[in-house]
């Protein structure tokens, strides 16, 4: 399978680096929060308990037991960069990280880009999860560039990243670091 990969991964890398940015302007939420950033997500047949999601099993692996008690939660930005963006949280995302993920889209007036998915999703989140993480995947899984070589920097939007991280920045500050 070959892609580009500007939505899927880009965006989410680019979104991180500016939450980053962002959150190490303010040391009350700097030492609460860790970026972690994944590799090797993508199957190389069929994702399966061997296959895919190779970055996010490593690190679930490393914290299984006392370690993964330290963190209270997790968001994995999954390609949210499109220009017709339509974030999509899948239908086994911990419920309260969901309820207050829409929370803080409608209290921006930003709600209309946020529904669920009407199925689960296997994803980097999937492996959190697994060992009591509560890790939510907010993903735009409604794009036609997906795995293919279209998925180039022209389908790239600031205005849909910058949607995804204020909501991202608004859950953090008011729900997950109180």
């Amino acid at each position: 399978m070959k892609f580009v990969g500007a939505n899927d991964a880009g965006s989410s890398t680019g979104l991180l680096l500016e939450l980053a940015r962002v959150i190490g302007q303010h040391p009350n939420l700097a030492g609460k929060i860790e970026l972690v950033f994944f590799d090797g997500e993508e199957a190389y047949d069929h994702f399966s308990e061997t296959d895919g999601l190779y970055g996010s099993r490593y690190f679930a692996r490393q914290l299984q037991g006392s370690s993964a008690k330290q963190f209270r939660g997790g968001i994995l930005f999954d390609m949210v960069g499109d220009r017709s963006l339509d974030v999509t949280l899948p239908a086994d995302s911990p419920a309260e990280i969901a309820r207050n993920i829409f929370a803080a889209a409608e209290t921006l007036k930003l709600r209309s880009y946020f529904t669920y998915l009407d199925r689960e999703m296997i994803d980097d989140h999937s492996p959190l999860n697994a060992i009591g993480i509560p890790t939510i995947d907010v993903i735009d899984f409604d794009y036609p560039s997906w795995h293919t070589a279209g998925d180039t920097i022209d389908k790239i939007s600031a205005e849909s990243l910058q949607i995804v991280g204020s909501v991202a920045l608004y859950y953090l500050s008011e729900f997950a670091l109180k």
